[in-house]
């Protein structure tokens, strides 16, 4: 009876121990910025993505609170700046670049398994019939392009052959409406919202162009620990299922899957000579690429 007792007394303490260390375990704040002024739709994946991450990874890392802050008209290149050098936000996501992951901590699992690299052409609904004649995709590099000031891509179009008009990124949609340049290059998950309240414009439905790239969390690169959490909460996702069901599920995404049409296209494939070698290695694992896209922006060695 007193070894019974003695038992219970001793599990009494040790649950009274544990409880006392959870409460005093800090919990993670997770800070990430909403781009409001853009009434972005498609950042609330990369939201959810993160979530699971941090979900994935309580176990191992503990608790975790997720911090949204407005930072307004504050462009990409700045943002991840913000993420470098500042103790204002804990994480962003963006499409890498040599130069990026040279500056932050990077999480090595592709968000959007491929869907960066693999490109609609947003026109100009009056030049509907010109690209409709066309039968090479390699006659697109006759016509200009649209990209953002900061952009990566913007890089690798200029470095291919394109004649490339930079702007805004809030910008680029009325610059195309004004026939600045022809061709606004956009992921599969992009277009269709943007141009629902701009009439002028349409998304081309015969060619593609894509390329490797890959969009990332970033953290500051000090940020061991967060870097460490969400590399290993990503990749249990992955291994159980909860990734691609996200991916699959998330009606953007399956959306632009649907109506994209990507393997009926006439695609141009092009190389990006700023992939890092992390990244083109890391693009060569196909449960990290969704697969009717590997062959598309399967980096050549």
């Amino acid at each position: 009876m007193r070894h019974l007792i003695l038992c219970a007394l001793l599990y009494l303490v040790s649950q009274i121990a544990i409880a006392q260390q959870e409460q005093h375990s800090p919990v993670q704040v997770v800070r990430y910025n909403i781009a409001e002024y853009e009434n972005d739709s498609k950042q609330g994946y990369y939201i959810e993505l993160l979530r699971l991450a941090l979900e994935k990874s309580i176990e191992e890392f503990g608790s975790y609170e997720l911090k949204p802050l407005i930072l307004k008209d504050v462009p990409q290149g700045r943002t991840l700046d913000l993420l470098a050098n500042q103790d204002i936000i804990d994480v962003h996501w963006s499409v890498t670049s040599i130069t990026r992951e040279q500056l932050l901590g990077v999480v090595y699992i592709p968000l959007l398994r491929g869907l960066m690299g693999a490109r609609l052409l947003l026109i100009h609904e009056d030049n509907a019939d010109k690209f409709a004649a066309i039968q090479n995709p390699q006659w697109l590099f006759n016509h200009s392009i649209g990209s953002g000031i900061d952009w990566p891509d913007t890089k690798i179009y200029e470095k291919t052959g394109f004649d490339v008009a930079t702007g805004d990124a809030t910008h680029l949609h009325d610059m195309l409406a004004q026939k600045r340049f022809e061709l606004f290059p956009r992921a599969l998950h992009e277009p269709w919202d943007e141009i629902a309240q701009r009439p002028k414009l349409m998304v081309e439905p015969n060619l593609a162009l894509c390329y490797p790239a890959a969009m990332y969390f970033f953290v500051n690169p000090q940020n061991h620990t967060l870097r460490k959490r969400l590399t290993f909460g990503l990749q249990q996702a992955i291994e159980d299922g909860s990734f691609e069901k996200l991916f699959l599920s998330d009606p953007i995404i399956a959306d632009a899957l649907q109506r994209s049409r990507f393997t009926q296209r006439m695609v141009l494939r092009i190389p990006n000579p700023f992939m890092s070698i992390r990244t083109r290695d890391t693009l060569k694992i196909e449960q990290y690429v969704w697969q009717p896209l590997h062959s598309c922006v399967m980096p050549k060695i």
